[in-house]
């Protein structure tokens, strides 16, 4: 969440997006901030909510609370999954001027109503949300599962995919405003087309023949239940497709994944991972892990530190339990919080180690990045990179390697690659 205004002289500010959550909320802000730009919105902030864990949601009261003490004239607008879930008790906190619901959130129609027939309209007139690096791309929302833990399918649905040539035109249009990379976001990417006669390889396949010119394409978070023999051969044979996975593992260990009602073992994750390092061992692996789920044991929770292991992860996005009014979870034998917050932290340390790990196998060589800014970059394979000498943002660089320290690499830029 970006650091909310401390000016109390302030009494007028432009349209300003929040986003909480996953990627598909920020790539769903990104089309949100267009509509406020060309719609001149002003007074307004839109905040795109979560409601993955209680935590979010705790975040989001306390900005809510921040806006409207700060600038008690600024509007504020709620959309996404806790204002989907509890719209009631949010829409009579102080500020919220209304909620507009997860089905409507892309309709520019639905901005029309915060409009103000101001003069003096103040937009940000450079085109972007996040620069012109990395652009976001939906291909699917909500999703068939029906894992205990998880309100996503309550506040977005059944899954649905978007049409082929709806995704081409976007990826187009992304690429004619300077986006250097594409990635492909939903709520489970790896179930598109499914029903329908139509899957991700397919789809990937389809955009790689159709628009030569997208050299770097990057797919977010993965069912590995999904991840079959088609996939591995196009993730392994496509080098436009960027050398990094990241997995919604959520445990390691086979009974606490049966009771979370997830489709894949641990010994799965294990085979695909294997089978794509065997053939592209460039390939980094990143996951999501849940820790602290009921009825989780101190054995099951070293289960899944040992699957972090042995299935190779260099990226991790570990937290712990929460739980999640309407779900099956919420009724189950809870793990004490103090536990669930120690097992968090613990696994997160394991994590930098086993990155550091991977980041020093790095060191000596030449690696190709990707400029974010005029210091830091990433790599194709998705390790964070900061630069001793300024970089262009956008542009392509052959960058060396020469030590780590927590999450970056440290180098020096060889050369430039490309002239953007």
């Amino acid at each position: 969440m970006p650091d909310l205004k401390n000016d109390s002289q302030l009494t007028e500010v432009s349209s300003e997006i929040i986003t909480f959550g996953c990627r598909l909320n920020a790539c769903e802000s990104e089309i949100i901030h267009e509509f406020a730009r060309e719609l001149g919105l002003t007074n307004v902030v839109i905040i795109n909510t979560c409601a993955v864990t209680a935590e979010a949601e705790r975040k989001l009261r306390q900005a809510i609370r921040k806006l409207h003490q700060e600038n008690s004239d600024v509007k504020i607008i709620l959309t996404g999954c806790a204002s989907e879930l509890n719209p009631d008790f949010y829409i009579k906190m102080e500020g919220v001027a209304g909620i507009i619901s997860n089905r409507m959130k892309l309709s520019r129609d639905e901005y029309l109503k915060y409009v103000q027939n101001q003069p003096n309209v103040r937009t940000n007139d450079d085109g972007t949300y996040h620069g012109k690096v990395r652009g976001f791309l939906q291909i699917q929302n909500g999703c068939d599962q029906h894992c205990t833990y998880c309100v996503v399918r309550l506040v977005r649905g059944p899954n649905v995919s978007f049409s082929r040539d709806d995704i081409l035109a976007q990826a187009k249009k992304l690429l004619q405003k300077g986006y250097r990379e594409i990635v492909l976001t939903g709520v489970n990417v790896s179930s598109y087309g499914r029903g329908a006669g139509d899957s991700l390889p397919s789809l990937l396949r389809y955009l790689l023949k159709n628009i030569p010119e997208l050299r770097r394409l990057r797919l977010s978070s993965l069912d590995p239940a999904d991840l079959d023999d088609e996939f591995i051969r196009i993730i392994t044979q496509e080098e436009r497709l960027l050398p990094h996975i990241h997995e919604s593992i959520q445990s390691g260990d086979d009974l606490i994944l049966k009771r979370m009602r997830r489709r894949h073992s641990a010994a799965q994750v294990v085979e695909i991972n294997e089978k794509i390092l065997s053939q592209r061992p460039e390939m980094i692996f990143g996951a999501d892990i849940l820790v602290g789920f009921p009825t989780e044991t101190d054995a099951m929770f070293e289960n899944t530190k040992q699957l972090m292991k042995t299935a190779k992860i260099s990226l991790l996005h570990a937290f712990p339990f929460s739980s999640r009014p309407g779900t099956p979870a919420a009724s189950m034998p809870m793990v004490d919080k103090k536990i669930r917050l120690a097992r968090a932290a613990e696994l997160r340390n394991m994590s930098q180690k086993l990155l550091s790990q991977k980041m020093q196998e790095f060191i000596g060589k030449n690696v190709t990045i990707l400029a974010e800014n005029d210091y830091v970059a990433k790599t194709n394979s998705f390790l964070q990179v900061k630069s001793c000498k300024k970089l262009i943002s956008g542009r392509k660089y052959l960058f060396h390697c020469e030590s780590h320290e927590k999450k970056y690499i440290i180098g020096s830029p060889i050369e430039l690659i490309d002239e953007g």
